[in-house]
């Protein structure tokens, strides 16, 4: 009986870790039932989003996941970004600037992603 809870234990584990995004959020919207947003990307290394944006001291990851809230689901079949209330939006880009770039862009036009957009383009003016 005990190896059977055990197994289950086992297959259950790895059933729920399938759903959470290697790059976790830093924060949540408190507003949203799920509370932030997650980028699927066909990319599999997820250093290469230890780059800088642009001209700042953040990397790409650092943006999305603090300022944006938004985790990063890698080695997926497509790129897309998922909402809070689960709307799919297909994603054109190829390269991790050009995805970060066109992320930020759908989320700006957002009803929560306006102010997260403004803050962060607040902060990087300032530095």
């Amino acid at each position: 009986m005990r190896n059977i809870i055990l197994l289950f234990c086992f297959f259950a584990q790895i059933y729920f870790s399938q759903d959470m995004p290697e790059m976790k959020v830093y924060f949540k919207n408190n507003k949203m039932e799920k509370g932030y947003r997650v980028l699927k990307t066909t990319i599999k290394d997820s250093l290469v989003f230890k780059k800088k944006f642009k001209d700042s001291n953040y990397t790409l990851d650092y943006v999305l996941r603090y300022y944006y809230a938004t985790a990063i689901d890698l080695s997926c079949n497509k790129n897309e970004l998922i909402s809070m209330n689960g709307l799919v939006f297909p994603i054109e880009s190829d390269t991790p600037d050009e995805i970060i770039e066109e992320v930020m862009s759908l989320i700006g036009n957002m009803y929560y992603g306006r102010k997260e957009d403004k803050e962060f383009k607040r902060k990087i003016q300032k530095n």
